[in-house]
């Protein structure tokens, strides 16, 4: 061993930090997400920018109409004038009046609707007057005709009649209590005899009794009845109701035809013909 040549190389030795033997820590991202974000926002404002730079002011844009084929133009609206008053200064001798002038349409006033004629006005009222008077004339009729004894009689013709009628009027009988129903009243006409006078002609029939007990069907009777439309639009009597005779008409045969017989619920045959 006393042989081996003593070594001649240095010994180097080497001394490492301990933090370079760690693994680094990574870079924090979120920088770059914010700066990227921060990049886009930035290019967007740029574009708004741009973009209103170019567009045209408000005032440039004209609205495009497109007109109907073969259509005249409209006229030109009327120019109308208006007539507005100044401020008045008090220090001023006289008010001054400003005319200003404004461009448009005139609204043309509304047209009256096409009234009725003289002569449909008169058909119109005349219908209704002659129906106001028919009605009156029933009325009156068969309250004047009707005979009850336990129903005053002169207290329902004043209400119908619209007349105050003297207290011994009242329709003369035998001792025995006579009795007179209407079964029923048509008027058949209205005729006008004066400006506001009516005489209505009133077809009645009659149930009567003269003893009370004893009843009998009258046949149709006529009667007259004078009234007058009074101002405030109602119907008065001007006076009482009056039987007439019957004007006669002359009789026709019935037209050739085959009689046929109807039977009702009673049992009762009634003849018909058909021409």
């Amino acid at each position: 061993m006393s042989n081996v040549p003593p070594s001649t190389e240095d010994q180097i030795e080497e001394h490492l930090p301990w933090e370079h033997l760690t693994i680094p820590p990574q870079r924090d991202r979120r920088v770059l997400i914010y700066a990227l974000a921060g990049g886009l926002i930035a290019a967007l404002l740029g574009v708004v920018v741009i973009r209103q730079l170019k567009s045209p002011a408000v005032p440039d844009l004209q609205p495009v109409t497109q007109a109907a084929p073969q259509e005249a133009a409209p006229p030109p609206a009327p120019v109308t004038a208006i007539t507005v008053p100044a401020a008045v200064d008090a220090a001023a001798p006289a008010p001054s009046v400003v005319t200003t002038v404004l461009a448009g349409p005139v609204l043309a006033e509304p047209e009256a609707p096409a009234g009725l004629s003289e002569a449909d006005l008169t058909a119109v009222d005349t219908e209704q007057v002659h129906r106001k008077v028919a009605g009156t004339a029933e009325w009156l009729v068969l309250e004047f005709f009707t005979l009850d004894p336990s129903d005053p009689w002169r207290d329902r013709v004043e209400t119908a009649s619209g007349l105050r009628l003297p207290s011994t009027l009242a329709p003369e009988t035998q001792d025995s209590p006579a009795v007179s129903y209407v079964e029923w009243t048509r008027t058949r006409s209205v005729e006008q005899t004066g400006e506001d006078t009516f005489r209505a002609s009133v077809l009645i029939r009659r149930l009567v009794a003269s003893d009370g007990k004893t009843y009998m069907r009258l046949p149709t009777e006529w009667v007259n009845v004078d009234l007058r439309l009074e101002a405030d639009g109602n119907v008065r009597a001007v006076s009482l109701p009056e039987l007439t005779a019957q004007a006669s008409r002359s009789l026709v045969p019935l037209p050739e035809a085959p009689l046929d017989l109807t039977t009702d619920a009673a049992g009762i045959g009634w003849p018909s013909a058909r021409p």
